[in-house]
């Protein structure tokens, strides 16, 4: 199933927010908490998957070393995610 390009900006604007955090989180030495992007259910689901895209390795390649996050295809980052629950994309 294709995401929309409104969908697919909600996802990497949920990545962005969560490289952000985590660099804010270091600096402050607080902890990271999940915002609420939206109270629109399509947008803020895709942008909390976004969010939760990220993987340890990336931050810290972002934190420690300053490596520039790389963009993600939500449809195919939620096709590998429904692949390793065992349901059928």
């Amino acid at each position: 199933m294709p995401v929309s390009k409104f969908n697919q900006e909600w996802f990497n604007t949920g990545r962005r927010a969560r490289f952000k955090a985590e660099k804010q989180a270091r600096t402050s030495g607080t902890l990271t908490l999940l915002p609420e992007s939206s109270y629109r259910a399509t947008a803020h689901w895709y942008w909390r998957q976004g969010w939760n895209s990220v993987t340890r390795q990336e931050l810290e390649a972002y934190l420690d070393n300053g490596e520039t996050p790389q963009r993600l295809n939500a449809e195919q980052h939620i096709t590998k995610i429904r692949k390793q629950l065992g349901a059928h994309a």
